[in-house]
């Protein structure tokens, strides 16, 4: 069951669902705001849950929906970051299919004149999604035999709130275009992750168990993901979350 909490200018989506606590994620690139609560959970605790985070929520809120405008200009401003390294953007305009070169740390971006803003944009997902397709087979290929498993499928796409995904059950993973933005460890963790959900669809444990056999330093680079520091030049950010418990308001 979903119902709609409205408080002020702020509407929260409340999904009644069967889990321990209750849980509130504020996204990209808007500021959406939903909660997953237990089914048995009063209306009267969601809203003072609400009331009592309305600071935080705002906060995140504002640094969103700047984050997101100032995405839409960065191309002009000249950077954009390959692999977690900042390169300078030269903007060629000429006759002929658009294109883009990476040569001598900068990115030489070919468009025909007069090319808006949003086709640029375009052409730079679209070059991102090339080298991403093209860099996660070798990585995939490597960990295939050391964790077991076999991937059927390779999706990529940008994002709004994750770094990729699996379908266990076909045996496939989808990936953030976003990854190539940032260091290359990002891209590893996420497959070594999302092939081990395979084995492991859960949370749980046995997953973390097989995590830290396979990948020991994979805290060490979540928590620089979760930072979100190196997303300057896309409309990509990590949710935000807080959650609670009978206890009290746990970050």
């Amino acid at each position: 069951m979903t119902e709609l909490l409205v408080l002020g200018d702020i509407s929260v989506e409340v999904e009644y669902k069967p889990v321990k606590n209750l849980h509130m994620t504020v996204y990209p690139p808007d500021g959406r705001v939903h909660i997953s609560a237990p089914r048995d959970t009063s209306r009267e605790y969601i809203r003072n849950f609400v009331i009592s985070k309305l600071r935080w929520i705002e906060k995140h809120r504002t640094l969103f929906r700047g984050r997101n405008r100032q995405g839409n200009h960065l191309l002009n401003e000249g950077i954009c970051h390959v692999w977690g390294i900042a390169h300078k953007v030269k903007l060629i305009e000429r006759r002929g299919p658009p294109k883009i070169l990476l040569n001598g740390g900068a990115l030489y971006m070919y468009i025909r004149p007069d090319t808006p803003q949003e086709k640029r944009l375009a052409l730079l997902d679209k070059w991102y999604r090339g080298i991403l397709r093209t860099s996660a087979p070798a990585l995939i290929k490597k960990w295939e035999p050391l964790i077991g498993v076999e991937i059927r499928g390779l999706y990529v796409r940008k994002m709004k709130s994750h770094w990729g995904s699996c379908n266990y059950d076909r045996q496939t993973i989808r990936l953030n275009t976003e990854l190539v933005k940032n260091p290359p460890e990002f891209l590893e963790y996420v497959i070594v992750h999302e092939m081990i959900h395979i084995i492991e669809p859960s949370h749980n444990q046995n997953f973390y168990r097989l995590m830290n056999k396979f990948l020991p330093s994979w805290r060490i680079t979540r928590k620089k993901m979760n930072a979100g520091k190196l997303f300057q030049d896309g409309n990509f950010y990590p949710a935000v979350a807080a959650s609670a418990n009978v206890m009290g308001i746990v970050l």
